[in-house]
């Protein structure tokens, strides 16, 4: 890999882009630089966004349920996914999966809006944790193509291998589950770096998907090393293929590079390397009988796709591992297919610049940890991008990347949409909008900021428009929020921010937050932090103060395509109903 030592270091001052905010109409930005001010904007656009669902109380756990009191000075449900069963299973249209990641996967009657525990993870895996950081728990849930004839879902979570106790998990306390031939797989460890965590992805089978009980078999695929963050996160299939195509049963998997690729040292270069899974999109089929032609995963519990007209893009390649569909990420934590473009995006958080949405290609290389945004990353001085250094360092003339196992350099793929730390702090995810109630957005992927809540749009065409290449954004707006009061009081919506709606729901339910702030965690741009080289804010556009914390907010999508807006503090799930045209919502 280019190292910084071997770039010539000029000492004249990068040329600065002055970036052309047109807020009621689309266009490609060029991001090149470092923005000295916001560059997202607001074209008066709203979203009306009322209470849906009120999740359980609930706490961290470390190596089984805790049995302690809800510590009210943290976040009090920690809800990170939800999303609906396939349309031909039976029960799709009533219900929803929640998974709150301190340990319990939920259903969700949509009719009384109870959550009732599917299956408790802290009692099943007595290795489980949830309290080493925002990213530790169950992280992610899919549902298998046939499910609705199989019972098949996936999930994956997180341990901590030192911990004492066998890796096997128990049914003492769910003995409906059935763990007679499980059996633990040996964990693929990144090879540099150390490993103190482990992710594990399980196929669930149950036997009867028609009720609230789980009553079945587990299956352990895949376990994965990694060292303090970012582990193995988003799951997914292809929504366009159908039995017998050549991606039919394959699943996505989305793996954070572990923190290593912001480590100065031999793993820094991880998310490169195609002998490591961490840092990459991976692809891999479950059902090892679907087709028998393909490779077998090294642990023998799943094939590589390798055969027929679509194999994987690396499984030719001397020493990378077959799994690998993309690669180059720092932790792209969720991912989302448009079902009418064919489209697979995935969000991926920065480290202390840029937040990317990447239209991901089929052994594309998406620059991390030699690139972020559109720049050039050095992690050897504290995780800065070219135009930040002192003095600025000129993006290199040839932008090529060396990969070993492949014969030629290797150009990155650069984000289709990006924003500054000087709009937030951590992307969370979106969908593609294909619904009835917001007609307005049609078309548009709509996601949010994870730590300050703010949410935002970007038309998909203009993304799909950039083709991966440098300097080349579709513009992102932010969406307004009239917000219709606490559920079961006043209805009539009122101009909002989604930090502040957070904020008042967690004080309602008796959180209590540190003393200099409203919200539990922190984060830079709400916490405000300071940097002597770059300086973030604590407030917002409109210089208006946040207050500190983290809202820690996530979007879902329902069976009928409308969205919903996840928030861990206060531990609330809220629908969006509809748009409020821009004549009725002062800027």
């Amino acid at each position: 890999m280019r190292r910084r030592q071997g770039i010539e270091k000029g000492t004249r001052l990068c040329v600065w882009v002055v970036l052309s905010l047109s807020f009621l109409a689309s266009a490609s930005v060029i991001c090149g630089q470092y923005p000295s001010q916001s560059q997202i904007g607001k074209d008066g656009t709203a979203v009306l966004l009322e209470d849906y669902a009120n999740l359980p109380l609930s706490s961290p756990t470390h190596g089984g349920a805790s049995k302690s009191p809800v510590n009210m000075n943290g976040q009090l449900g920690r809800v990170t996914s939800m999303c609906s069963e396939p349309a031909d299973a039976s029960m799709s249209s009533t219900r929803f999966f929640v998974n709150d990641q301190s340990g319990n996967l939920y259903i969700l009657d949509k009719q009384t809006k109870k959550f009732t525990p599917y299956l408790n993870f802290a009692q099943l895996f007595p290795k489980f944790v949830s309290d080493n950081g925002n990213t530790m728990g169950i992280v992610s849930i899919t549902f298998d193509p046939g499910y609705a004839k199989n019972g098949k879902f996936y999930t994956v979570h997180v341990e901590k291998p030192d911990m004492e106790g066998s890796a096997v998990p128990t049914n003492a306390q769910v003995p409906t589950l059935n763990l007679r031939d499980y059996a633990t797989t040996p964990a693929i460890n990144p090879p540099a770096g150390p490993t103190h965590l482990e992710s594990v992805l399980i196929e669930w089978t149950d036997a009867n998907v028609r009720n609230s009980t789980f009553e079945g078999t587990a299956r352990e695929l895949l376990r994965t090393g990694f060292d303090r963050n970012h582990p193995m996160a988003d799951l997914l299939f292809n929504p366009f293929v159908r039995r017998g195509q050549d991606d039919y049963g394959n699943l996505y998997i989305s793996v954070g590079d572990g923190a290593q690729g912001e480590t100065p040292g031999p793993g820094h270069t991880l998310p490169q390397q195609l002998n490591a899974l961490v840092g990459k999109i991976l692809r891999i089929t479950p059902d090892t009988k679907l087709r028998t032609t393909d490779v077998l995963g090294a642990n023998g519990r799943y094939r590589i796709p390798s055969s027929g007209a679509d194999p994987n893009p690396f499984v030719s390649v001397a020493g990378a591992r077959g799994e690998i569909f993309a690669y180059g990420f720092r932790n792209p934590h969720r991912m989302t297919w448009d079902t009418v473009s064919n489209t697979l995006l995935v969000d991926d958080i920065g480290l202390h610049e840029w937040e990317e949405i990447d239209i991901v290609r089929k052994g594309g290389n998406y620059g991390y940890a030699e690139r972020e945004g559109d720049e050039q990353l050095f992690v050897s001085d504290a995780g800065r991008t070219g135009s930040l250094m002192n003095p600025p360092i000129p993006f290199p003339e040839k932008d090529r990347l060396t990969v070993n196992g492949l014969a030629d350099p290797v150009t990155p793929l650069y984000p289709a949409a990006v924003y500054s730390h000087l709009d937030g702090d951590s992307i969370a995810n979106g969908f593609v909008y294909r619904g009835k109630l917001m007609p307005q957005l049609r078309g548009k992927y709509v996601f949010n900021d994870m730590t300050n809540g703010r949410l935002f749009y970007v038309d998909l065409s203009e993304m799909i428009a950039t083709r991966g290449e440098r300097n080349k954004h579709a513009q992102i707006h932010e969406l307004q929020i009239m917000y219709k009061g606490p559920a079961g009081n006043d209805t009539s919506a009122v101009k909002r921010r989604m930090f502040d709606i957070v904020a008042e729901a967690y004080a309602r339910k008796g959180g209590l937050p540190a003393q200099d702030r409203v919200l539990p965690g922190a984060a830079a741009t709400t916490t405000g932090w300071k940097d002597e080289e770059h300086r973030q804010p604590k407030t917002d556009s409109d210089g208006i103060a946040y207050g500190g914390g983290r809202a820690d907010v996530r979007m879902a999508i329902g069976g009928d395509a409308e969205l919903y807006v996840l928030s861990k503090s206060d531990g609330m799930i809220r629908r969006m109903i509809g748009v409020v045209t821009p004549s009725l919502v002062s800027k």
